[in-house]
């Protein structure tokens, strides 16, 4: 055992103390939160905050606002789920990958994309299927510095496939049973700017191109983000509390005394089973590039309690404003997102994207045949595969281990 607890103990101990007053620490910034939030019957105010923000360069602000007309909701209101549609046609994509391994016998990478269709209503049988893309050209794999490329690299990938895959699909069903909701597993507001990413402008831009695609099938696209970490709803309710003049940078690099609450844990108290928050925009760089693509890619979001009572399950719902404009296409979502999640019980999660996730998911069991076929090919053509010398090490080592606790 590498572990000596007895030396943790008194270290965990602590810890627990710690966890505690935090907690109550938390509460106390709660029941500001909640006093701040049921504070936003008027919108004015929230624009009139906004645009003094925008107007002095205050760059820093990175939280919510209301979305522009026609989307105006209150912000501290709720909305309960309306009555899903008679019939509707789903669609959902996820993706997985295998990263470059430099210890492998060959370079490669692998993205797999699952698209399951949904028929709502229809009594049609779903229909599925997967995208496999494996990589092995040079360049692919190299950057332009003739280095392997990021992880990083190989995430935008996936996500630019699982996209153009949803586009591919909705426009060939725009003819099916409406409305069309295309379901992205994850967020809407992508930033690819990141330098570990390789070819960062490409990828945009294709993605980009995505987003048109869905917009000419009069798609409803929802991001749905089962775990959000954002607290961009947190930050208004923070800059709505500091008066005109100390509206700055400085007094905006945190949260002020809400610093730590996240958006999640504010509507967990909000939201009961089936509701929605308001729509709101985020106030950031990213948005306003999305925005001067046109007026309808601007990303809105809302909150909703998929769970069906008892404890709150808060997720995160993303839409292009050309969805957040349409009243009908927002009760819909909203509905049939509640609908999916009740299908599975206590799993809470859409079942288009739970089987989406499914189809796309490579096991490690796959992978490894995978790695066989590739070695197979490789003796064909006269090459002899080679792991390294730092992965044998590491078997050798960790098998020795398991032989000596054996022995004991």
């Amino acid at each position: 055992m590498s572990l000596e607890f007895v030396k943790v103990v008194e270290q965990v101990q602590t810890m627990g103390r710690y966890l505690g007053h935090r907690s109550q620490s938390q509460a106390d910034r709660m029941a500001l939160a909640l006093e701040r939030f049921y504070a936003l019957t008027d919108l004015e105010p929230v624009r009139e905050r906004i645009a003094l923000v925008r107007a002095s360069g205050v760059s820093g602000y990175r939280g919510a606002t209301a979305a522009p007309p026609p989307c105006d909701e209150v912000l501290c209101g709720v909305g309960p789920a309306p009555p899903p549609p008679a019939q509707a046609t789903i669609l959902a994509v996820d993706g997985s990958q295998v990263y470059p391994d430099q210890h492998a016998a060959a370079l490669y990478y692998l993205i797999n994309v699952g698209l399951f269709v949904y028929y709502h209503g229809s009594g049609h049988l779903p229909d599925q299927m997967t995208q496999p893309e494996l990589a092995y050209k040079d360049t692919l794999l190299l950057d332009r510095d003739g280095r392997l490329i990021t992880n990083q690299t190989v995430n935008a990938r996936r996500t630019l496939a699982e996209m153009r895959l949803l586009a591919a699909a909705a426009w060939d069903l725009r003819d099916a049973p409406r409305p069309l909701v295309a379901l992205h597993d994850g967020g809407l507001l992508k930033y690819f700017g990141a330098t570990d990413i390789a070819d960062a402008q490409a990828v945009e831009q294709g993605y980009m191109e995505t987003l048109q695609q869905l917009h000419d099938s009069a798609a409803v696209l929802a991001g749905y983000g089962d775990a959000p970490r954002s607290s961009s709803v947190i930050s208004l309710l923070h800059l709505m509390s500091l008066p005109d003049d100390q509206v700055s940078e400085t007094n905006l690099k945190t949260n002020g005394a809400l610093e730590g609450l996240t958006d999640v844990a504010l509507f967990a108290h909000v939201l009961e089973a089936g509701q929605r928050s308001a729509l709101m925009v985020q106030n950031s760089p990213q948005n306003r590039d999305y925005k001067r693509r046109g007026d309808a890619f601007e990303i809105a979001f809302f909150y909703v309690n998929v769970a069906p009572g008892g404890r709150p399950t808060i997720v995160r719902i993303e839409v292009p404003l050309w969805v957040a404009r349409d009243q009908a296409a927002i009760d819909a979502l909203h509905a049939l997102l509640v609908t999916q999640c009740a299908i599975q019980g206590r799993k809470h999660y859409p079942y288009a994207l739970t089987r989406a996730d499914e189809l796309a998911y490579v096991s490690s069991a796959e992978k490894g045949e995978l790695d066989s076929l590739i070695r197979i090919e490789m003796l064909k053509n006269q090459m002899q595969p080679e792991t390294s010398n730092k992965l044998q090490t590491k078997g050798l080592a960790r098998g020795s281990r398991r032989q000596h606790r054996l022995r004991r």
